[in-house]
Order: structure tokens, then C-alpha cells, then sequence
């Protein structure tokens, strides 16, 4: 019987551990993101070790054979689900289609209840390019389409010159927040999902991301849930601009009630930064390439859920407060003045406040820093990075969503890894003069809003230009 054991288990050893060899390799190579040199002696290294393994089987040695091969499999195991994980989330960030929700909104006193009552009437909604909205609504019912701003639109609803509106989420949420009545004079009676087509081409190929210096833009929307099926206002605006010749790396803040011109808006009113992001990454990416005159090469969305979910899972972080105070946005929260250990909400609470300071958005945008750099140096932490790696990727799945190419991405961390390089970074941000006005996306009333100071702007163009062309 104990023969007929061995023999089982050195037939079942050698295939378990040729299988997990195969599938180490294949996420490798996959991924591809560990440099020539460490593939020629991990290479090696295997080679000897497997050669012993061949050695030992031949004079018989299938007990310590075994040994070493168990041993390695269960080693090569947990690596390759690093890699897997590794790969499958930066393959999720990729965009290629999103699903975005529309509504179906009426006047509350209107006999229309369901979508159906609305056959040959004329609903209005804004056009978008990429999105098929009357394609979807044409497959629902007949009816009469009327284009236009949202803002008209909600003006035409209440004439009854239209009956009624379709309208993205986040358009509607602007609405709701600067008509108060709106909600309480319509309602809505329908609602579907529209899958949007990719947003931002990919016209820049030919970058090559170890040697060429490139601006990626962060956006950070004021929504939760999966990034990819969501859009909101673009609350956190950060450049990151890149140039791997110098290893340095400028981070410029530009404020979301920045009171700008939005691409393709020219000669009309001009809008809160922040509202760019209602109408597409594209119009915020635009907006600021007219503000700075730069090219923004690729783009990284977050929204709430992704800072939550992050400081969650590396169960919290530490950040120094120069004030206490309790958050406009979370009143169940309280920050005390000096030190404060955040969970995921007080993260969150904290990078969102404003009121409390004089200075308002600036102070915010420095809050948001703290954060950050509070989020790198805790996963930093080998403790941390080991133990929380793939807990992190899970629970970020759906929190990230990138223009920049995979190959580029893994490009990227190979670099890092050949050469670790010890990257400059500089923060910045332009500053502006608090006043009213009105805006695109809300003109019927005024509104605060950050008008720029053009000196900082000119200050960041040259230091953005600097860097870019740096050798």
C-alpha cells in the first residue's frame, strides 16, 4: 500500500508542479513587467534548480524531489495570484465602454406616468457624442426629439413647450442642486442605462513612457459607485507632469471652481471647472489643455468610493490636522486639531473640506495632498504592501479608470523596477479671487466662483514647460 502511495504521489507531484510552472510563466510573460536582466537569472536559477530536481529523480531520490517541488509550487502559487490580480486590474482600469443611467423626467402635475404615455410627444435631451440616447429610446417608443443645452431644457419643461426630459444622472444632480424646486415640480418615470463609447482616443502610440515625457491628468469626481458607470462634477483636478530623463515629476492643483472658459463653450459664458467633468473627461481634459496650452496625453479617474476603499483596506491612515473642525459633507464626522488616525469616511470628509478654511479651495487642495502622501507612505510599508496587496486590487476593482495603455502601464513598473529611480516631485497649485458670477451649466443665477490669477497660471505654464522639455 505505501508503494502504491509513493508511486501516486510521484506521478501527482511532478504534474502539479509542472502545471503551476505553466501558469507562473504565462502570467509572467503576461504582464510582463519584471526587466531582462531579472528574467535571465530567475531563468537560471529555475534551470539549476530543475536540473537538480531531474538529478535527484534519476538516482531515485523522489522523496527530497518531491519535497523541492512542493515547496516551490506552493511558493510560485502565490506569486502567480500576485501577477494574476496584478494583471487583471490593470487590465480593468482600460476603458472601453461605459454604462451610464439616464432618467426620464416629467412635470409632477402631468398625467404621463410610464414611458409609454409619452409616445409621439416631444422629449428634449442634450446630444452626446458618445452615447446613443435616441437609438435606445427610438427601440422604446416613437416620439419627437428636441436638442438642446440641459440648462434650456429645464427652462422649456416648465413652459410645457417640451414633455419631457431625458437626462443624465449627473446632469440631473446639477440641476437638483441649483433649482431646489426642480425636484419637487417634476418627477421621474423612467429610467435606462446607455453604454458610452470610449471617450479619449488613443493618439499618442507612439510615446515611449521611459523616455519621453508625458502629462497625465487625475480626475477625481464627486460620485460613488463603479467609476465606469458613473459621471459627476470633477472635484479634484490634478496634472501629473512626467519626464522619466530627469525622474521628475510636477503635480499641478487646479481648483474645481476655477472659473474658466470650457472647450467649445468660446464667446459664451464661462463655468466652474468642476462642471466640466458633468459633460465628459474629454471636456475636462480639453479645458484645461486651453487653460495651461499644453497636450494632456492620458487620463486617471477616481470617484469617492476608490479613497474610502483604499484607506479601508490598509485600515486607515494618519494625517495632521492644523484645525478641528466637523465636516460640511459628514457631519458624523469630527477632525481634531494635530493628529488624526481617518478611516476611509474621515479621509474622504477631510479631502472634501472647504468652509472651514479661509482660503477655501486652496486649503483643499492641500488637504488632498496630506492625503495622498499619507495613503504612499502607509502602503509603502513592506508590512503593508505584502499583507494588503491583493486585498487592495480587489477591493479597487471598478474604483480606476485609465486612457493610458496597458503596455505603457507595464512599461512603466519595469522601469521602476530596473532602476529604481528616486523621482523628484513638486506640488504646486495656481490661486484665483473668490467672487459671484453666473455659469454655463447653471445661468440663471450666480454662483461662487474662483476667478483665476492669471500671474500663478503663467507661473505654472513655464514650470509645466520646463519639465516636458528637461533632458
Amino acid at each position: 500500500m505505501k508503494k502504491i502511495v509513493n508511486n501516486i504521489l510521484n506521478i501527482l507531484i511532478p504534474i502539479i508542479y509542472v502545471v503551476v510552472m505553466v501558469m507562473f510563466g504565462y502570467y509572467l510573460f503576461k504582464l510582463n513587467i519584471i526587466p531582462e536582466k531579472y528574467l535571465i537569472i530567475g531563468g537560471s536559477v529555475f534551470g539549476l534548480i530543475n536540473i537538480l530536481i531531474i538529478f535527484l529523480s534519476i538516482k531515485k531520490h523522489h522523496l527530497i524531489s518531491n519535497i523541492i517541488m512542493l515547496i516551490i509550487s506552493i511558493l510560485l502559487v502565490f506569486v502567480t495570484l500576485y501577477l494574476f490580480n496584478t494583471y487583471h486590474f490593470i487590465n480593468g482600469i482600460q476603458v472601453s465602454e461605459s454604462k451610464i443611467t439616464y432618467k426620464v423626467v416629467v412635470l409632477k402635475d402631468s398625467s404621463y406616468q410610464k414611458i409609454n404615455d409619452l409616445s409621439n410627444k416631444k422629449i428634449g435631451y442634450v446630444k452626446d457624442s458618445t452615447s446613443d440616447i435616441e437609438g435606445y429610446l427610438t427601440k422604446v417608443i416613437k416620439y419627437e426629439d428636441y436638442i438642446d443645452e440641459f440648462t434650456n431644457l429645464q427652462d422649456m419643461l416648465y413652459k410645457e413647450e417640451l414633455d419631457a426630459l431625458t437626462l443624465e444622472d449627473s446632469y440631473l444632480n446639477l440641476i437638483y442642486e441649483e433649482d431646489e424646486e426642480f425636484k419637487n415640480k417634476t418627477k421621474e418615470i423612467y429610467s435606462f442605462n446607455v453604454v458610452e463609447k470610449k471617450v479619449v482616443e488613443e493618439e499618442n502610440k507612439n510615446i515611449d513612457i521611459n523616455k519621453d515625457a508625458f502629462v497625465l491628468y487625475i480626475s477625481g469626481i464627486d460620485q460613488y459607485g463603479n467609476v465606469n458607470s458613473v459621471r459627476g462634477r470633477s472635484d479634484v483636478n490634478i496634472l501629473a507632469v512626467v519626464n522619466p530623463k530627469t525622474n521628475k515629476i510636477l503635480l499641478v492643483n487646479t481648483p474645481r471652481d476655477y472659473y474658466v472658459q470650457l472647450d467649445g463653450t468660446v464667446g459664451g459664458l464661462k463655468d466652474k471647472l468642476t462642471h466640466a467633468g458633468i459633460y465628459g473627461i474629454e471636456k475636462s481634459m480639453k479645458t484645461l489643455e486651453n487653460l495651461y496650452t499644453i497636450q494632456i496625453d492620458y487620463y486617471l479617474r477616481v470617484n469617492f468610493d476608490t479613497l474610502v476603499k483604499v484607506v479601508d483596506t490598509i485600515d486607515g491612515i494618519d494625517v495632521y490636522s492644523d484645525k478641528a473642525f466637523t465636516p460640511w459633507t459628514n457631519r458624523d464626522v469630527y477632525i481634531n486639531e494635530g493628529w488624526n488616525h481617518f478611516d476611509g469616511a474621515a479621509a474622504l470628509a477631510y479631502s472634501r473640506e472647504r468652509k472651514t478654511y479661509l482660503t477655501g479651495d486652496n486649503h483643499r487642495g492641500q488637504n488632498q495632498q496630506q492625503v495622498i502622501t499619507a495613503i504612499i507612505n502607509k502602503v509603502s510599508k513592506s508590512s503593508v504592501l505584502i499583507s494588503k496587496y491583493n486585498s487592495i486590487l480587489r477591493t479597487l476593482d471598478g474604483s480606476f479608470q485609465s486612457s493610458m495603455p496597458m503596455d505603457l502601464i507595464t512599461d512603466f513598473i519595469k522601469y521602476q523596477i530596473a532602476n529604481m529611480p528616486s523621482w523628484d516631485i513638486e506640488s504646486i497649485h495656481v490661486t484665483g479671487y473668490d467672487r459671484s458670477d453666473y455659469t454655463y451649466s447653471a445661468p440663471t443665477h450666480k454662483a461662487y466662483v474662483m476667478e483665476p490669477n492669471m500671474n500663478s497660471v503663467n507661473k505654472a505654464i513655464t514650470q509645466i514647460k520646463e519639465v516636458l522639455e528637461e533632458n
